[in-house]
């Protein structure tokens, strides 16, 4: 079925609001995801243990869904550029600071702190696009901003692995610079944000006021065929359980990629490029599950990571081990877009907010037993493969929670791409 179209008022707002919250979210997420390649050799420079390193990596979501509601009851309060930019100067200062810790216990408090940091923007910018847009085009607008966790991996990481070769310049290690290099554009793009974002269309210049009004009386009609608010808890606490699983195996791939192809005969800089082929096919895949109407193939892409994560525990070899990855990375972020289409698709009026936010927040606890069962699990039997195994038995019982929710008809346009 073809995509719903887009009229000129709400193409005109994603052209201005989209590339640039993109470009914030790939910074932002770089900033959670890049001590997966400074663990190359941070970790043997600090004699950082592999259950530490998963523990640390997971240890950023825990005060991340601590901070999440609060946060977005802030954005609310303070408003969306002043808010979104003064959290992306502070962690990136954070994210500098990394370079400098020399203790295990700093290097866990300077992932809880980043965590604090970042906890109010993925699910603030999620409720900033229902300032501007109704529901039944939000969820394209949606899947456009998510691309850039895809972009990020493959644009960042031989980014990454080549800043780890800038060892002992200026008496730093590889690591440090990577640190350094990375967190500086969140500083930047911090400052540039408060000058480019508006709060809502009533304070956006570029609007005039027939479009002003033309968009309030677009969410207006929202709030009138919102669903059932009766069955909205249900529904929410079924995503928090399926989101927690998905984010399981998520930051399991992105954290521990680099670290298991090394094991399997890749160079360092050699999995940065591996990295990229890898993310390069879960953002083709994401495109694809961009252009779905409904959601039946959520379920199967949640199976499809499943055995992508088996293929990997049973790699022996990095091209094997890539393409099991590979596999992964496709059924886990074409399932993204789709799972938040599907979520949102229940969601609307003020308890959205908060709504959207708990559903994060529970998938950042997933995000921590993901990356820290891995190191357990490892440190136990000395293999990768039972983290694995665990990983993709979490994505097959979240395929199996959507399944029946996904077989219904769609009633709004699933995400498209533009």
């Amino acid at each position: 079925m073809s995509p719903a179209p887009m009229s000129p008022l709400y193409r005109k707002i994603a052209w201005r609001l989209v590339p640039f919250l993109m470009l914030l979210y790939m910074v932002a997420f770089l900033d959670r995801v890049n001590i997966s390649f400074a663990a190359l050799t941070m970790n043997h420079d600090l004699g950082i243990s592999e259950s530490v390193y998963g523990f640390a990596a997971g240890v950023f979501f825990l005060s991340y869904c601590l901070f999440e509601v609060p946060a977005n009851l802030v954005l609310a309060r303070l408003g969306a550029r002043r808010w979104l930019s003064i959290l992306m100067v502070i962690w990136g200062f954070i994210s500098m600071g990394t370079a400098f810790v020399h203790t295990e216990a700093a290097y866990i408090g300077v992932r809880f702190l980043l965590g604090i940091a970042e906890s109010g923007f993925y699910p603030g910018v999620i409720y900033y696009f229902t300032f501007w847009m109704p529901r039944t085009l939000r969820t394209r607008i949606l899947a456009l901003f998510l691309l850039a966790v895809p972009l990020c991996n493959s644009i960042g990481s031989p980014i990454s692995a080549h800043i780890l070769l800038l060892n002992d310049v200026s008496g730093l290690r590889g690591w440090q610079w990577l640190f350094l290099l990375e967190g500086l554009p969140a500083i930047i793009l911090g400052v540039a944000a408060w000058f480019l974002l508006a709060d809502g269309p009533w304070s956006a210049p570029w609007l005039s006021a027939g479009e002003r009004e033309q968009i309030i009386g677009d969410l207006q009609q929202d709030e009138i065929q919102r669903p059932d608010s009766g069955k909205q808890s249900f529904h929410v606490a079924r995503d928090c359980v399926v989101y927690f699983l998905w984010s399981s195996g998520n930051y399991g791939l992105t954290f521990w990629l680099p670290r298991i192809l090394t094991t399997v005969g890749a160079s360092n800089l050699s999995t940065g490029w591996w990295a990229t082929v890898t993310f390069g096919f879960g953002a083709l895949a994401m495109l694809w599950a961009s252009r779905r109407r409904g959601f039946r193939a959520l379920p199967w892409l949640f199976l499809a990571s499943s055995a992508g994560f088996i293929a990997v525990g049973l790699a022996h070899t990095a091209l094997v081990a890539v393409a099991g990855f590979s596999v992964a990375a496709m059924g886990i972020l074409a399932s993204l877009p789709m799972f938040w289409s599907l979520a949102a698709s229940r969601l609307s009026g003020k308890a959205a907010g908060a709504a959207i936010a708990l559903v994060n927040s529970v998938g950042a606890v997933g995000a921590f037993a993901g990356p820290s069962a891995m190191g357990w699990l490892h440190d136990i039997t000395h293999h990768y493969s039972a983290g694995l195994w665990a990983i993709a038995g979490a994505m097959a019982l979240g395929g199996l929670l959507v399944y029946r929710e996904s077989a219904k008809p769609a009633t709004v346009p699933a995400q498209t791409a533009d």
